[in-house]
């Protein structure tokens, strides 16, 4: 018997939205920490004044290069450890670029398109522009006050100035084609896609008989896989090796399936179910 709209079970905002809410919480705290942690002097290298600071207490530049160093000392194993256990994880919940690039990406297929007109493709290059910008004074704040680019007798003014150049014109690039720098560009995620894994949580298609091939799943991966099929297959570009974790796909079909009044199709397993050749290699699903 078909279910009716009226009986249809209401689906809330955050079961729609679960993942990407979470997600955003992350990336936010991550980014939270970058300002926090320089801006109240906890650890922070100052070459403007030839300084440096740990814990708010004033230290020398060759002092403060200590913990520094053994925090990208911890990053680099934190990288690792997580894309052994876990996958691209750090790329879907940590990673401040690929929180830009997301954002960035949803401008860019609203502006930048084979339909944009010149107006909407300047309001574009204007915007990554300005995220560019932001995104380079993040990080040149750990290593100088920002105040040097004012200051014409710092002899760190034009050194600074060329950093702060650089930095835009590579974050300008990375923001100006979006999440096509997570898939193709980005040297971390080269690095975990070429790397050992075990994925703990796969996410995967675990109910088949209710899934329409509505492609909703599909069409919201940022890394431009098929969430549905891409756990069952090794290759670094359509494998699970390519997946953030983000489950984008997920939210995707709550809400897709949550219009019909379907179960949702998409989930997180640590045991793949299995799956015959011909669906792992995208010929439609065949319905029981």
């Amino acid at each position: 018997m078909q279910v009716t709209a009226q009986s249809c079970p209401q689906t809330s905002f955050f079961e729609k939205n679960k993942f990407t809410i979470l997600r955003n919480v992350a990336y936010l705290f991550v980014i939270a920490l970058l300002v926090i942690v320089p801006m109240f002097n906890i650890v922070r290298i100052d070459i403007a004044r030839n300084e440096a600071f740990i814990l708010g207490k004033p230290v020398s530049l060759a002092e403060g290069l200590a913990p520094v160093i053994f925090a990208i000392g911890i990053f680099a194993i934190l990288v690792i450890v997580l894309n052994l256990l876990l996958g691209r994880v750090f790329c879907g919940w940590i990673c401040p670029g690929g929180w830009f690039a997301e954002i960035q990406e949803k401008f860019r297929k609203m502006w930048w398109n084979l339909k944009s007109n010149s107006a909407q493709r300047l309001s574009y290059i204007l915007f990554t522009v300005f995220t560019s910008i932001l995104f380079a004074f993040l990080f040149l704040n750990w290593i100088t006050d920002l105040r040097v680019l004012v200051y014409k007798t710092n002899p760190s003014f034009i050194p600074m100035w060329l950093v702060f150049l650089g930095m835009t014109g590579m974050f300008y690039f990375e923001l100006f084609i979006g999440k096509r720098w997570c898939r193709v560009f980005c040297p971390t995620g080269i690095y975990q896609k070429i790397t050992p894994c075990y994925h703990i949580y796969k996410p995967t298609l675990v109910n088949p008989d209710v899934c329409t091939d509505c492609r909703e799943c599909v069409k919201n991966c940022p890394m431009a896989l098929d969430p549905r099929r891409m756990a069952y297959i090794q290759d670094f570009y359509k494998g699970i090796a390519a997946c953030i974790e983000c489950y984008n796909c997920i939210d995707s079909c709550v809400k897709a399936q949550s219009e019909k009044c379907l179960p949702v199709a998409m989930g997180v397993v640590k045991e793949l179910p299995p799956r015959d050749q011909d669906f792992i290699s995208g010929k439609p699903l065949s319905k029981h």
